[in-house]
């Protein structure tokens, strides 16, 4: 069973292309996303969470071709 959720952020690195022992493509690389809201005393916080994603077969490929750091 698999998961699917989006994520919508910024790139924290190229995109790492490599291949298995079979010649299966994977592609890794981390996502950032922000988180901003006001506590009770008034002050602005902001929080930062890392996603490490792997892409594989012909969607790594494509991530590799397509996206680069700060995208």
């Amino acid at each position: 069973m698999y998961q699917q959720i989006t994520i919508i952020g910024r790139l924290g690195r190229d995109p790492a292309l490599r291949y298995t022992a079979n010649g299966t493509p994977v592609c890794g690389f981390s996502v950032a996303t922000d988180k901003r809201w006001t506590d009770k005393n008034g002050v602005q916080q902001q929080q930062t969470t890392w996603f490490k994603i792997t892409a594989w077969r012909q969607l790594g490929e494509v991530c590799n071709r397509y996206l680069s750091k700060g995208r």
